[in-house]
């Protein structure tokens, strides 16, 4: 679940990069050592490497990730991230990934039947894919207009967002919402509105649900990507897309919101097709 910042659970510092001697500089920013989020990169990221680096504590934790609040500041410019830490595949309760890793290549003969049989090394390059995965889908629906977090970047098995919401706490997921009849009406366009650019963009987010939903300020932001696929690439493509307008589209009945799962299924379909 989500917390306030004020109950954030303190937790170890992640191993820091060495700089220029043997020392390790725990409050180091860690943003110059990283692989960097879709340019342009946006004027209130903190890119300095003068800049120093907090732990707030935990913000969530899941199957195979946790999420940490990480503050970052220089002078009177502050950041809050959110840094989604992997586990390693070893460790995660959700291991059947075969589905969503259908069509997706490394470029080597090598390294894919390693993953396939799931050998040693070829469970450490699925865990590796995971996390590319889902910061290479960020940046490419940021890009597109999709109301993701901003990817701040990707160190290791660490990926570290932009955190939705402020110093009085994260953002509500959808499920834990109560939005009156207007404005759940609103945030379902919203919905149909991402859905249908990330269908021009050629993903499908593969397990969405209220619970993977953010409302802040009447916004509704999409979050957990790592199982994203192409649904013309990936055979079970318009079948996980389907299973993710219908969950979305079940909490919203209840809401008392009309909605059509068919025809939303529909709709996006054709433009995942005239692609």
């Amino acid at each position: 679940m989500f917390l306030s910042h004020a109950d954030f659970v303190p937790t170890m510092r992640p191993p820091r990069v060495n700089w220029d001697d043997d020392e390790v500089d725990p409050e180091a920013s860690t943003y110059l050592a990283a692989e960097h989020g879709p340019e342009p990169v946006p004027g209130w990221v903190i890119t300095e490497d003068a800049a120093r680096q907090y732990e707030r504590g935990i913000l969530k934790t899941g199957k195979e990730a946790e999420v940490h609040v990480v503050e970052r500041r220089l002078d009177d410019r502050v950041n809050l991230l959110a840094a989604k830490r992997y586990r390693s595949l070893g460790e995660r309760m959700f291991r059947n990934d075969a589905r969503y890793r259908t069509a997706r290549r490394t470029g080597s003969r090598r390294v894919d039947l390693a993953m396939a049989r799931g050998t040693r090394a070829g469970m450490a390059f699925r865990a590796e894919q995971w996390v590319e995965t889902e910061f290479a889908t960020l940046s490419r629906l940021w890009k597109g207009g999709v109301a993701v977090p901003y990817p701040v970047q990707r160190l290791g098995h660490e990926i570290m967002v932009e955190l939705i919401g402020d110093e009085e706490g994260a953002a509500p997921r959808l499920v834990s919402s109560r939005p009156n009849p207007a404005d759940a009406r609103q945030l379902f366009s919203q919905l149909v509105q991402n859905l249908l650019a990330m269908a021009r963009l050629g993903v499908v987010h593969g397990d969405l649900s209220p619970y993977n939903l953010l409302v802040w300020e009447g916004r509704l932001v999409l979050i957990d990507f790592p199982q994203a696929v192409d649904p013309l690439l990936n055979p079970e493509g318009l079948e996980l897309l389907e299973r993710d307008i219908r969950n979305c589209c079940a909490w919203f009945t209840r809401r008392g919101v009309d909605v059509d799962p068919g025809r939303l299924l529909s709709e996006v379909a054709a433009e995942i097709f005239s692609r």
